[in-house]
């Protein structure tokens, strides 16, 4: 079955190959190492003249709008990078490059296409075994602070700081999770959202029983988020209005019309309930 990121990439070529401004594209991200599933993001770049760089950043949001409308966007990192979201719910990351070359990694990138042979400058794939100096520095900044964070459980509990403690819960838990992923070898390429792949086995196991001890194999995963954007929807449109903010509504709607389908999609309708 083709996927909604498949479509989007398909167009995303064929408008980028048709703009004279462009001179290349490629992905990067799961889709450039061709490990993506239906949940990626897209992880898009753009290599456009110098001279219209300026011009085509200004336009951009129109630009990807006329591929599959925008229920999200901002610039990030200067200009640089667009984050921004379809009304499927996609996640979209799009580099802006500007010059005549680029430098692409073989193993990490798709190319879509090329205006003048030589225009992508491929690189060797870099070896992804974590070396000791890396190691080293990962560990010295990551163990302290699962420590310094284990101490303030007493004063969660003495002052009763509920949201405070389920904050620090999550933080020692990604803490623990970058020092268990040493013990893998590999240098972490991906984000927290790829985890799994850079646990040992016996290590996630671990981690997950800690963290679910009774609740991992039910909904109570699941349930919880949903909870949470009940109050979300319940309550984020009055405050908003009250401080004279526009409330992303057509957000809101595309999220929870994604995360309908995926669900059901995957049997777990029932959990569903949370948001009545």
């Amino acid at each position: 079955m083709t996927t909604a990121q498949d479509r989007f990439i398909d167009a995303l070529a064929a408008k980028a190959q048709a703009d004279p401004r462009v001179r290349a594209a490629w992905l990067a991200g799961s889709y450039g190492k061709e490990n993506a599933d239906r949940w990626s993001d897209v992880d898009a770049h753009l290599l456009i003249a110098s001279e219209a760089q300026k011009e085509f950043r200004n336009g951009v949001e129109r630009w990807l709008g006329e591929i599959q409308p925008l229920v999200f966007f901002r610039l990030m990192f200067e200009g640089r990078m667009v984050n921004a979201m379809t009304d499927q719910a996609m996640r979209l990351d799009v580099w802006l490059h500007s010059g005549e070359t680029a430098e692409v990694t073989f193993g990490e990138t798709c190319a879509l296409f090329e205006k003048k042979p030589g225009t992508l400058v491929w690189l060797p794939y870099p070896d992804d075994a974590l070396t000791a100096e890396e190691a080293g520095e990962m560990l010295r900044r990551e163990i302290p602070e699962f420590w310094r964070c284990i101490a303030m459980m007493p004063v969660v509990v003495g002052r009763e700081e509920k949201l405070v403690g389920a904050a620090g819960n999550s933080l020692i838990l990604l803490t623990l999770s970058n020092v268990l992923c040493a013990a893998g070898g590999r240098r972490r390429d991906r984000g927290i959202k790829a985890l799994n792949g850079f646990l040992l086995p016996h290590l996630r196991r671990r981690l997950e029983e800690a963290a679910f001890p009774t609740s991992f194999a039910g909904d109570d995963v699941v349930r919880f988020p949903l909870r949470l954007a009940r109050i979300m929807r319940d309550y984020g449109p009055e405050i908003c209005e009250r401080w004279e903010v526009e409330y992303p509504h057509a957000m809101e709607e595309s999220v929870l019309r994604y995360v309908a389908q995926e669900l059901c999609s995957l049997g777990r309708e029932a959990v569903l309930e949370e948001l009545d």
